[in-house]
C-alpha cells in the first residue's frame, strides 16, 4: 500500500469514526492543511485560453452544420458555461422557458445552481423539448454499454467538440472547458460583475473567477485603442445598437484585423 492509501484509509476512519459529513470534511481538510504548513501552490499568471470571436462563431455554424441537435448542444454548453459532467446530466425538467432559467443540480462538489439563458437559446431550447415534460435534455444516438441506455457521456461531448473545432478549422486546442473559459470572459467584457460571475460558473472560490479577469483586462485594452477612432467608434455603436453585443465585438474586431492589413500593405 502506498503511502497516500494508507492516509486516504486513516483518514477516512477518522471521518466515518468521527461522524463528519460532506461539507464538514472541508473544514477539516483546510484546518489540517494549515497545522501542517501546507500552502497552495502560488497563482499562475497570464489568464486563461479561449475562443476569439471569429473562431466561436466559426465553431457553432459547424456544430449546426452538422446537424441541429450537435449544434444546440454545443451551443447550451458555451452560453451556460456548464462543465461537460453538468451538460450530460442536464434533464427537461430543470429547464424553465418561462423563466429562461437552466438549473444545474449536480454542479462539481454536488453545489446546485441556477443559470439564466438568452431567449434565442431559450426559444431553441423549446422547439428541441417540444412535448416532452422529463428525461435527459440531450440524448446520445448511441445505445452505450451503461446501465442507462443512450445516455451521453462527457467523453461523446469532448469527442464531439473536438470534431467540430477541426472541421471548423480551429488550430487551438478545443475542448469542453475551453467553451465555459470563452462565456466567462465575454460575460466579464460585457460588464458582469466578477461575484455574480463567481456565481454562474458555480466557483467555490473567486480567485478561480479572476483567472478570466486577468485575461479580459488584455481584452478590453485592445477593445479601447481599436475605438480610439471616432468613425470605428460610431460605425461599432451603431451596430452594437441594432445587432447586439456580439455583433458589435466581432465588428470591432474585424475593424483591427482589416487595419492590420492596410498597415502591412503600406510597409510592403
Amino acid at each position: 500500500m502506498t503511502a497516500i492509501a494508507r492516509a486516504a484509509a486513516s483518514i477516512s476512519a477518522i471521518l466515518v469514526r468521527e461522524g463528519v459529513d460532506y461539507a464538514q470534511s472541508k473544514a477539516v481538510f483546510k484546518a489540517a492543511r494549515a497545522r501542517a504548513g501546507l500552502h497552495a501552490s502560488p497563482e499562475r499568471r497570464g489568464g486563461v485560453d479561449r475562443l476569439t470571436v471569429e473562431e466561436e462563431l466559426r465553431f457553432l455554424d459547424q456544430a449546426y452544420s452538422r446537424d441541429g441537435k450537435t449544434g444546440l448542444m454545443l451551443q447550451t454548453l458555451l452560453e451556460t458555461g456548464a462543465r461537460a459532467s453538468e451538460l450530460v446530466q442536464l434533464r427537461v425538467e430543470e429547464v424553465s422557458l418561462a423563466e429562461r432559467v437552466v438549473t444545474i443540480r449536480h454542479g462539481k462538489g454536488g453545489k446546485r445552481r441556477e443559470v439564466p439563458i438568452r431567449r434565442d437559446l431559450a426559444q431553441l431550447l423549446r422547439l428541441h423539448i417540444g412535448t416532452r415534460r422529463a428525461g435527459p435534455l440531450f440524448v446520445s444516438r448511441q445505445q452505450g454499454s451503461g446501465p442507462l441506455p443512450y445516455t451521453l457521456t462527457r467523453q461523446r461531448v469532448g469527442q464531439v467538440v473536438r470534431a467540430v473545432a477541426t472541421s471548423a478549422g480551429i488550430s487551438k486546442r478545443v475542448y469542453p472547458h475551453l467553451l465555459r473559459h470563452t462565456v466567462a470572459t465575454r460575460l466579464l467584457a460585457l460588464g458582469m460583475d466578477i461575484t455574480d460571475l463567481q456565481r454562474f460558473l458555480g466557483h467555490e472560490s473567486i480567485t478561480t473567477t479572476r483567472h478570466y479577469a486577468e485575461t479580459t483586462a488584455a481584452t478590453l485594452q485592445r477593445r479601447f485603442d481599436q475605438l480610439t477612432d471616432p468613425a470605428a467608434h460610431t460605425l461599432v455603436t451603431s451596430i452594437q445598437q441594432q445587432r447586439g453585443d456580439d455583433a458589435a465585438l466581432l465588428a470591432a474586431d474585424l475593424l483591427a484585423r482589416r487595419r492590420a492589413e492596410q498597415v502591412s500593405t503600406a510597409g510592403a
